[in-house]
């Protein structure tokens, strides 16, 4: 059996050209690469390489034979990532959403269905979830749309409407409801990860100004000191105290400022979603 260390080494002398420079990039010393090349020759039963004075260079059979060794060694290093990203998922539940409310709502019946594993999430764009998804790094992911996809199931899973956070002193605090073009020119404390929301505000209130809070407790400690209106959801302003107290919540009106969130998972992970959606 050819050790990988072999196939390794002659990858690096096809690559840098020199004895000398690929035991540099191996950092080992030149004749060990020698000594590897001879070993290898033996253990193929060929010659590998054209010796000139001072100098060898990979014939025919060695230039294939280093087409193969390359093969192999990037089949062992997916063979690798796939076993520790199989196993990471047997002890791992983990989720991707196109925005953070459903998350603050799902995470912890996630943490109570499955003590004994680890829960994640991430945010990410509908074209990195469904990318990942399909590369089963997550167990399901969360879209503001339904997706027709015989590959996946999709089930509506709850819905988000989206308010303009104020204080009391603010014109907008004594209306019943409010559209973004009556809102759009003031600026706004929002947070950085708001995913899929921050595209929906940008397009609908083009002349107002974001400035984003990486932190989420953050944003409502500086809109309860500040005049600046910020943003909630009728999710928020259940699970997160700062989006209650001192502000008032008045609902945008606008067709997109309500979502719906559906679940998306392969068929294979039926039996856990199921669980969630009971």
């Amino acid at each position: 059996m050819i050790e990988i260390y072999l196939l390794e080494q002659l990858c690096a002398f096809k690559e840098y050209g020199t004895l000398s420079e690929a035991a540099e990039h191996l950092n080992i010393a030149q004749p060990s690469v020698s000594r590897a090349m001879k070993k290898l020759e033996e253990q193929l039963g060929v010659s590998l390489f054209e010796r000139q004075k001072n100098k060898i260079v990979l014939n025919q059979t060695g230039l294939l034979a280093a087409e193969y060794a390359r093969r192999i060694l990037d089949e062992e290093k997916n063979m690798e990532a796939q076993i520790k990203a199989f196993d990471r998922r047997l002890h791992t539940v983990n989720v991707g959403s196109i925005a953070p409310g459903p998350l603050m709502v799902l995470l912890p019946r996630l943490t109570a269905l499955f003590a004994d594993q680890v829960v994640s999430s991430d945010i990410e764009t509908e074209e990195a979830l469904l990318q990942k998804l399909n590369h089963n790094d997550y167990r399901f992911i969360i879209l503001n749309r339904p997706l027709d996809d015989e590959k996946y199931i999709c089930k509506e899973y709850m819905t988000e409407q989206l308010y303009i956070s104020v204080n009391h002193f603010h014109p907008i605090a004594t209306q019943k409801s409010v559209t973004f073009a009556e809102a759009d020119g003031q600026n706004f404390i929002m947070y950085s990860q708001v995913g899929f929301w921050e595209s929906i505000v940008k397009e609908q209130m083009p002349s107002s100004n974001f400035y984003k809070q990486e932190n989420l407790e953050a944003v409502g400690e500086i809109a309860a000191n500040s005049n600046l209106p910020s943003f909630s959801t009728d999710i928020t302003q259940k699970i997160l105290p700062s989006r209650r107290n001192g502000r008032i919540n008045v609902p945008f009106s606008d067709p997109a400022a309500k979502a719906t969130y559906y679940l998306i998972y392969k068929k294979e992970n039926a039996q856990l979603c199921a669980r969630l959606l009971a």
